[in-house]
């Protein structure tokens, strides 16, 4: 492995065009629509056909083992894709296998009549939709100059507002769940084979790559804070900042509508699903432009930390006012900040990850284990969540305050990390 590194390994020097930023966006939309519409509406629809009596309990069973399964096709994926030398490079291979996988768990999704069967198909689409968001997400420090991941990367956070906005819309023109399925594979591999037709990368050749010790593939998941320390402040800054936002939104958020705002009531004849619409729509409206503005602004300027920062404050102010308002028009307000504030952190936060990463060598590997940062809060704080409540009480506002509370403390901690982390240009 002595001389210069092989082109797959150096950092990207030459710019890329707005056509390839868009591409990759679309791309991350076509991952992404398989994801979030399925786990705000359908998963949920189907699991209460399936299981009237005691539904709670058998989504909490379908979701963390999507959860679970998210976090090791993240991890594999980065870690296997880094050491793939096929002719058609590191990515594109797991990409095509994502994709494929992909449609398979939707169509075991599609074809479910038990919660078992639910469960497997929602593993499989968390599984295989996770390795085409880790391979996608290691194409941006493959491909991108730093001087265009800003802007690059807020293009590409405009997908998921993409797949929300399908969310709802599925929700009101699509009655039945299992319908749905087919239009979603049809758009996933329609997106991802238009970026897999377009996209080329430099194989990575085989003589760059150590041979395979299980014990050694697994030993390097573990990144030493001493070595790196700037890599080890941004993985516990994006575990707070996760935290917060988790305790924060989801269905603490509609208990939170529906048990003290007293929306149904405020507004007879429209439901609480209703209102939280109206709550990511406005969201979207203020966050778009917010994130597509930062992104551009922190590449002329270089000042990608300081606008990282500007969406943690937001998401925490956001938070710290849910703890503090009960009555629907204040709510609505912060939650307008926290989603606005969270797109900026999130999309420009991965931006800023990507220009912390130890080497070029292992860049999916090091993102997969940033990924366990984002994911544990996934399976840790519902529970959580659920046993503050059942310790006050559903219906009392106190139980949300400690929620929203330690949601808002828990990113204040982040943004504070993030003052630790130094680049060259700020």
């Amino acid at each position: 492995m002595n001389g210069p590194d092989p082109l797959a390994l150096q950092e990207p020097q030459d710019p890329v065009s707005l056509g390839f930023q868009i591409l990759l966006g679309l791309a991350n939309a076509g991952a992404a629509v398989t994801l979030l519409p399925v786990l705000i509406v359908l998963v949920p629809a189907q699991v209460t056909q399936i299981d009237p009596t005691t539904p709670a309990a058998s989504l909490a069973l379908v979701l963390a083992a999507g959860a679970f399964a998210a976090l090791v096709g993240n991890l594999l994926a980065g870690a296997l894709s880094d050491r793939t030398t096929s002719p058609l490079g590191r990515r594109r291979p797991w990409l095509m296998a994502g994709a494929l996988g992909v449609s398979l768990g939707l169509w075991v999704l599609a074809a479910s009549d038990s919660i078992g069967l639910l469960a497997l198909g929602w593993t499989l689409v968390q599984f295989f939709g996770n390795v085409l968001l880790s391979c996608y997400g290691a194409v941006l420090p493959d491909r991108v100059p730093v001087r265009q991941r800003g802007t690059t990367q807020a293009i590409i956070g405009l997908s998921a507002p993409v797949a929300i906005m399908l969310s709802d819309l599925l929700f009101v023109k699509i009655p039945a769940p299992r319908d749905a399925y087919a239009p979603l594979i049809a758009v996933q591999l329609c997106l991802t084979g238009l970026f897999l037709l377009l996209y080329r990368e430099a194989p990575l050749p085989r003589e760059h790559v150590a041979a395979f010790e299980l014990r050694s593939f697994l030993a390097s998941f573990w990144v030493s804070p001493r070595r790196f320390p700037n890599f080890a402040r941004i993985w516990l800054v994006w575990l707070l900042l996760w935290t917060g936002y988790n305790l924060g939104t989801g269905s603490f958020f509609f208990l939170y509508v529906q048990n003290i705002t007293q929306y149904e009531t405020i507004f007879p004849g429209r439901m609480v699903k209703d209102g939280i619409a109206v709550v990511q729509m406005l969201q979207i409206a203020l966050g778009i432009p917010l994130m597509l503005a930062a992104g551009v602004l922190s590449d002329r300027g270089g000042r990608l930390r300081l606008f990282v920062q500007a969406g943690g404050v937001l998401l925490a102010a956001g938070l710290a006012g849910l703890a503090g308002f009960a009555s629907w028009t204040p709510v609505l307000f912060f939650s307008i900040l926290i989603g606005a504030g969270f797109s900026v952190y999130y999309n420009l936060g991965l931006a800023l990850i990507s220009r912390l990463l130890p080497s070029a060598r292992d860049r999916g590997r090091y993102l997969g284990v940033i990924n366990i940062a984002s994911t544990l809060p996934q399976v840790v704080m519902p529970g959580l969540g659920a046993l503050v409540l059942s310790v006050w009480g559903g219906a009392s506002p106190l139980g949300y305050q400690v929620l929203f509370g330690a949601a808002a403390l828990s990113a204040v901690g982040g943004v504070v990390l993030l003052r630790s982390i130094h680049l060259q240009d700020g």
